[in-house]
């Protein structure tokens, strides 16, 4: 997928894999700067049928081509996002029955921080991360997704939206929720340890 870069734009893609019924083995993610225009996303996805029976089968042009349909549909809002959460009834792996490791790596010049995830995969996960680092509001700078025996091993190198380093004060805020992206019940958790905000009048 080659287009103009956005805030967003990962998680977007993702989710017209996900209405497309396709699931990411595979992913790289860069941001190519081009003189005098908008910065150009350059994304490879390897992918595969969600449904296990067609596995065995190539995509073909026309599956390609309504892919290419939704993105643009979700692009200028004709679609609306679906639900993070696992896609086709399947099972939600958490922390308590699959590790699952966040955390940052530093980088060598200070210019951005990469979070690196390992947990087990599920349908729609990278869609669940992405739409987690975008409600953040940070920026995807580079990503690469991998997925080997039923293990993610994810890498977002991140930035602001502004496009300043992101502090260790958000690191925290920021590893939170991926874990509850990655885990509904510790999403549950969260929300129900979180205050109500006080009425206007009060």
């Amino acid at each position: 997928v080659v287009a103009e870069d956005r805030p967003g734009l990962l998680a977007t893609i993702s989710a017209a894999l996900v209405l497309c019924e396709l699931d990411v083995i595979e992913a790289e993610a860069y941001t190519r700067r081009v003189s005098g225009r908008h910065d150009e996303a350059v994304d490879v996805f390897w992918v595969r049928e969600r449904n296990p029976d067609q596995r065995g089968q190539s995509l073909s042009p026309a599956r390609v081509e309504r892919l290419r349909e939704v993105l643009v549909d979700l692009i200028e809002g004709k679609l609306s996002t679906p639900p993070p959460g696992p896609q086709g009834g399947a099972a939600v792996p958490t922390p308590s029955s699959t590790e699952t490791v966040v955390r940052f790596l530093e980088a060598q010049d200070g210019s951005f921080a990469t979070l690196e995830v390992e947990t087990g995969d599920r349908s729609g996960l990278l869609l669940a991360l992405s739409q987690a680092l975008f409600k953040q509001r940070v920026q995807i700078v580079t990503s690469q997704v991998k997925t080997v025996s039923n293990r993610v091993y994810d890498r977002f190198n991140i930035v602001e939206f502004d496009g300043s380093p992101i502090t260790p004060a958000r690191r925290l805020e920021i590893q939170v929720a991926v874990l509850a992206a990655i885990d509904p019940i510790l999403e549950q958790q969260i929300s129900a340890r979180t205050p109500s905000a006080p009425p206007a009048n009060s």
